[in-house]
């Protein structure tokens, strides 16, 4: 109220003092204006919030992290002759549950920018590699040559990705390599909702 009356008082000043008292301006008219201009007003302030902070409850989230495997038994994927869909079965958090643990494949909710990472752990003589597929075609991807001196090795790769709502994200094992998991949960796979567009 203190607003419409501030607001008022500025355009009334506006008006010229012999226009007050003249029979050509209807007050109550202008009134009715005035409060239907303060109306509009605080809609778009309040569609400019919404657009600018979003409302919280409606704000998706989306982040997953899953290993290959909730086993502490040794297990080995590969190698095969041709790339193969890895399944990280082990959520340790799936939150929008957009990644699915039966299928390996991540399903973005919405159009968005997404960061997702993986971890591949190579214990022995056998190459690993492992690559990224959006919709099915190559991304990038993370390789390790039989281990060396050290017996152990670690690769790794990150991206960030616009996705469409029902993009498809994936990781596969390339062919002819292998990979391992144990109770140590070294492969793993992650990603998450940076920012919807």
């Amino acid at each position: 109220m203190l607003i419409f009356i501030t607001v008022l008082m500025v355009n009334v000043w506006a008006i010229p003092a012999d226009d007050i008292f003249s029979p050509n301006i209807n007050i109550l008219e202008e009134l009715e204006k005035m409060g239907a201009r303060m109306k509009y007003m605080e809609k778009e302030m309040e569609r400019l919030r919404t657009e600018n902070t979003g409302n919280i409850t409606e704000r998706v989230k989306v982040a997953f992290s899953a290993s290959l495997s909730a086993s502490t038994d040794v297990k080995y994927i590969g190698p095969y002759a041709e790339a193969t869909n890895l399944v990280y079965e082990h959520a340790f958090s799936n939150i929008g549950n957009a990644y699915d643990i039966n299928t390996g494949i991540f399903t973005a909710p919405v159009k968005g920018v997404y960061f997702f990472n993986f971890v591949v752990f190579n214990p022995y003589t056998i190459s690993t590699g492992v690559r990224l597929l959006k919709n099915g075609n190559f991304v990038v991807a993370a390789s390790d040559n039989p281990p060396g001196q050290d017996t152990e090795d670690t690769a790794c790769n990150s991206v960030t990705l616009l996705l469409e709502q029902g993009d498809r994200i994936l990781l596969q094992l390339l062919q002819n390599c292998r990979i391992y998991t144990d109770m140590w949960k070294r492969n793993t796979f992650s990603g998450h909702l940076l920012f919807t567009m």
